[in-house]
């Protein structure tokens, strides 16, 4: 027993002796150079984020989501998927008097999607667009539009027989603390306005990892 001990000091002394003569070195790369971490690239002041990102099939039911907006724009974009009927459409050749009966597939009139914007402590509505000729909207099937308002906003997402996924974008700088700019990667530029189909332009934001979630958001 008494050799076994004798053993682990002497080994023990050996590794000292090393590290202080400076034969242990710390890992290196391949190059045999000492990594240096790298700092993140920050967050251009003018970039929007995702704050928000829902993806659901709507039969008369929706989801709400609120966001106290201290630097505009907000760029809120859906894509929705219809739902499709067959339509049979007789219809009768003028000069010849007969008639014959088309096929062809449409989108159902039951089909639509409304993003309401609202004033959270008025309800009064700032911003109401969407998809489907029921509510009297374009048959766009991707939008973007562009929210200017400042305060506490109640977003509503509403729809029937429909799947939409919808964003929300919202510039980090002025909206948020300078210490969460470091939870947004999934960033990117938007150009144009409300009235027209908006172009995304991503941009890389190194070293970031998303981690921020909504938690004001409400299911209906």
């Amino acid at each position: 027993m008494k050799i076994k001990y004798t053993y682990l000091v002497y080994s023990l002394a050996i590794i000292l002796c090393l590290a202080a003569a400076g034969c242990l070195k710390p890992p290196t790369d391949d190059s045999g150079n000492t990594p240096v971490p790298t700092a993140r690239t920050p967050i251009p002041l003018d970039v929007t984020c995702s704050i928000f990102s829902k993806t659901a099939v709507y039969a008369y039911n929706g989801t709400s989501f609120t966001f106290s907006q201290k630097n505009p724009p907000m760029f809120i974009n859906y894509t929705v998927i219809p739902k499709n009927v067959t339509v049979n459409k007789v219809v009768t050749d003028p000069s010849s008097g007969k008639t014959q009966t088309i096929t062809f597939s449409d989108y159902s009139t039951s089909s639509w999607f409304e993003v309401t914007v609202r004033d959270n402590a008025t309800k009064e509505i700032v911003l109401q667009d969407g998809f489907g000729g029921a509510k009297g909207y374009t048959n766009y099937l991707s939008r973007t539009l562009k929210v200017l308002k400042n305060g506490d906003l109640l977003v509503e997402l509403k729809g029937n027989d429909i799947k939409a996924s919808t964003t929300i974008w919202v510039k980090p700088h002025g909206n948020f603390d300078e210490s969460r700019m470091a939870e947004f990667s999934s960033c990117m530029y938007w150009e144009g306005n409300r009235d027209t189909l908006v172009t995304a332009k991503p941009t890389t934001i190194e070293g970031a990892i998303y981690t921020w979630t909504p938690e004001n958001q409400v299911s209906q």
